[in-house]
């Protein structure tokens, strides 16, 4: 056997062995890369332009955060209810911090569960810029105390270099890996959560229609915006 036939053999037996020993492919690195990994309500990183190209950063008051906190009202008796506040509770603050970067806008390149190409549009999201923000804005709930039936899991990803795909992972508690996934939706409109094992198996999976859209409160007063390329 030539050599380069070997290595090929052995680079194949050790990409099974590591999907063996993590079949759900949790992984930190775009975390690592792009997400603050303390965020606060005065500081709110978020990943935009695609591949997180561009960065800005938000900040949600007492009363912008009040607003997200009344979604999980009354609290949740169940993981599958508090998991339907989660996805609400995600496309508000996509609103309020999307509001202050620009980014609260239709993402034209969310289509039929694809992503298309992006032409420098800033405005837009692709399944990284998703993945790392909603860990962010999942991790300002589980640190508010709004998370009782779930943990914030690592982000998870599927697909093939050409076609790669991301998303952030809830774990139920002592239990199931749920994804949740932005990018199948436009801004604002609750993303849907579903079992990881689906969203790993199968492409496009299959999804409950979408709800409606989430509505920006009236009069909330939100703190301005810096965009900067951190």
């Amino acid at each position: 056997m030539r050599f380069s036939s070997i290595l090929a053999l052995l680079g194949m037996v050790w990409v099974m062995s590591a999907c063996a020993e993590n079949p759900s492919h949790l992984n930190t690195t775009y975390l690592d890369r792009y997400a603050d990994p303390n965020p606060t309500l005065t500081s709110v990183l978020e990943c935009h332009g695609f591949s997180c190209s561009e960065t800005s950063r938000a900040a949600l008051n007492r009363d912008a955060w009040r607003h997200v906190t009344a979604v999980f009202v009354p609290r949740a008796k169940d993981a599958p209810t508090e998991r339907r506040q989660i996805a609400h509770g995600v496309a508000l603050i996509q609103l309020l911090v999307g509001q202050q970067t620009g980014t609260a806008t239709h993402q034209w390149t969310h289509r039929d569960k694809y992503i298309l190409p992006n032409v420098n549009d800033p405005t837009q999201l692709d399944c990284i810029d998703e993945a790392v923000n909603t860990w962010t804005y999942l991790t300002l709930m589980e640190r508010g105390g709004l998370l009782h039936f779930h943990r914030v899991a690592k982000l998870s990803h599927a697909g093939t270099l050409i076609d790669p795909r991301n998303t952030a992972v809830l774990q139920d508690i002592g239990s199931e890996y749920f994804a949740i996934d932005p990018a199948l939706v436009d801004v604002g409109v609750p993303p849907p959560i579903i079992p990881l094992d689906s969203w790993l198996a199968h492409w496009p999976p299959d999804l409950p229609p979408s709800e409606a859209p989430v509505r920006l409160p009236v009069g909330s007063k939100l703190i301005t915006a810096s965009n900067n390329g951190l």
